[in-house]
């Protein structure tokens, strides 16, 4: 039997892709593409579809997470510790090789190009833009849509032909190399351009071109939320207490149907938003720039991490990053001012921090979201859970977090607890809600909250199956969060962005192991395409490092015994030239 011949340094050759995480992989993207066309469907309100869509996302959700701690229990701890990933082999895979070509499920992979490419057609609600800009962010949300939508389905089906040609065990060498040569050939130029590592940027430029177009075609919003962030980061330069403030001078000219004298976040969300409120004069530029803080955590993650400087990520991985910033209705949530951008930053953040080696950065970026948002506070045994953060490091967080919120409770205890507790807690159900309370109120069942607290410790037992690695902790943390979301009094469109959010963290960091980043052309760092997290099909081969000038280490391949490479030294190499020549005189002498 021939063996495989070894992939070059811009090889897209993936290695076979443990069953497990390839399976685990396609129920995430499933689970992503029913929550995306639930909250979609009545912009985020209640309906037949919505309803039966978002009920779709979670069940999937919860068997990605069964599967998850499933997979890791049925493999052996690796020689040496785990990886970089947290699970069982080089790139936390390990395990077998399963039988999906490439690590891609066709099928999920074909749902979500659709999904991404159709859902800025059919629904781009206009609710308070207005003009040419608002049809300028239409046009340009649709075009990062079908670009992403291309790119998807271009680069999966190029990463499963080529992985199983890398797989067939039974081919001869001459055979896969002429194909791994002639492929990119048969590509053609459409494909070459879709799979291209500058078509992230290109997709990112555009989804953010339509963002500050929205903002601009909806100056003013008629909704709470954009009022309180507004009013309340303009006091904080002048030490305005936002739990003690009021949106407008009175309720008659305040013109919106909502909160008037309530700010029921933590403090944290107007802190990190001021800046753009008090730059650009509209807090949404901060949000939109969440956004693409979190797709570059995301983008780096899929790349492999702090472990592969340099490196990029697989071509089928390449538009995942992208996904909380072209989900459909993407817009219509910025237009509205809704927070989860925030969140979903700080927690990518900390992931890639964690994977970087950088705890302290981590505990930070927990904190910050800890101290955005109430509900976060579900993720503290999420993250005590995950090996790498652990429960030192998430008590320091949630210490990090009540030390940011301590002066507005010093000042005003009452009103603090009274804005930021009690008012989330006396929500009334609604029957517009995207929920399971708003979906039973339609019958006049009234639930209560027994239903939501056997829920949420059904989804903390998933999470303590499931633990292990970064991918264990997104998809535990999506389960809790989405469990949350269904069982709550009032959810709409942006509370399942936040889950959506940790759905897209997990499917990058699945892939990842699945598909692994790829080293830059010509020799950049990453060590080639044949490394353990390389973008290559070979196996690693054995290595000495040798110290270079420069003081980095080179590798340097170990030959077989009695090969010229295995002398290490000058003198040593010197001696032998010289041995060889005289033995060679002294044979032609004679």
């Amino acid at each position: 039997m021939a063996s495989p011949v070894p992939a070059s340094r811009t090889s897209t050759v993936a290695r076979p892709a443990p069953d497990g995480e390839a399976r685990t992989l396609a129920l995430v993207l499933v689970g992503w593409c029913a929550l995306a066309w639930g909250i979609a469907a009545k912009d985020g309100r209640y309906g037949a579809w919505a309803i039966a869509c978002v009920l779709l996302g979670v069940l999937t959700t919860a068997l990605a997470v069964a599967r998850a701690g499933a997979g890791r229990r049925s493999r052996r701890p690796p020689t040496g510790g785990a990886g970089p990933t947290g699970g069982a082999g080089p790139t936390g895979g390990g395990g077998p090789a399963g039988g999906w070509s490439g690590g891609l499920v066709p099928g999920s992979w074909a749902l979500l190009a659709v999904t991404v490419g159709v859902g800025p057609i059919v629904r781009h609600p206009r609710y308070y833009a207005s003009g040419s800009l608002a049809s300028v962010a239409d046009v340009l949300a649709i075009a990062a849509g079908l670009l992403a939508a291309a790119s998807i389905a271009a680069s999966s089906m190029r990463g499963t032909s080529t992985a199983s040609t890398s797989t067939a065990s039974t081919a001869s060498a001459s055979t896969v190399a002429a194909e791994a040569v002639a492929r990119p050939a048969a590509f053609g130029p459409a494909r070459r351009v879709l799979t291209a590592p500058a078509l992230f940027w290109v997709v990112l430029v555009l989804a953010l071109g339509a963002g500050v177009a929205t903002v601009r075609a909806a100056p003013m919003p008629r909704i709470d939320v954009f009022h309180l962030l507004q009013v309340s980061a303009a006091g904080l330069a002048h030490g305005a207490d936002m739990y003690r403030q009021q949106w407008a001078p009175s309720r008659a000219t305040y013109g919106v149907d909502g909160l008037f004298d309530v700010y029921p976040y933590l403090p944290l969300t107007t802190v990190l938003l001021a800046p753009f409120r008090l730059l650009f004069g509209d807090v949404r530029y901060g949000l939109l720039l969440a956004l693409a803080v979190a797709a570059l955590c995301a983008r780096r993650l899929a790349a492999g991490g702090a472990d592969r400087p340099g490196a990029r990520p697989a071509p089928a991985l390449a538009m995942l990053p992208l996904l909380v910033v072209i989900l459909p209705e993407s817009m219509y949530a910025l237009q509205q001012s809704w927070t989860e951008p925030l969140l979903v930053a700080c927690l990518a953040a900390m992931v890639l921090a964690v994977r970087g080696g950088h705890p302290r950065a981590a505990v930070v970026a927990f904190a910050l979201a800890l101290a955005a948002k109430q509900h976060i506070v579900l993720l503290l045994p999420v993250a005590a859970l995950w090996p790498a953060f652990g429960a030192r490091r998430a008590g320091l967080a949630a210490g990090l977090a009540a030390l940011l919120v301590a002066p507005w409770v010093l000042a005003g205890p009452r009103d603090f607890v009274d804005d930021a507790v009690w008012t989330n807690l006396h929500y009334q159900v609604l029957g517009h809600s995207l929920s399971v309370p708003g979906w039973a109120s339609h019958f006049g069942i009234t639930l209560g909250f027994l239903p939501a607290l056997v829920a949420l410790v059904a989804a903390c037992a998933g999470v303590w199956w499931a633990r292990g690695d970064a991918a264990g902790f997104c998809l535990g943390g999506a389960l809790v969060l989405v469990v949350l979301d269904l069982m709550n009094k009032q959810t709409f469109f942006n509370h399942y962005t936040l889950p959506m959010g940790l759905l897209d963290l997990a499917a990058v960091l699945l892939g990842e192991q699945v598909l692994p980043g790829e080293p830059v052309p010509g020799g950049a760092a990453g060590g080639g395409g044949g490394g353990p997290r390389g973008g290559g099909g070979a196996p690693p081969q054995p290595a000495t490092a040798v110290a270079g000038r420069t003081g980095r280490a080179r590798k340097i391949p170990k030959k077989s015994p009695g090969s010229f490479d295995t002398y290490r030294s000058w003198p040593c190499m010197v001696k032998t030239h010289r041995r060889g020549v005289e033995q060679l005189g002294s044979s032609l002498g004679s």
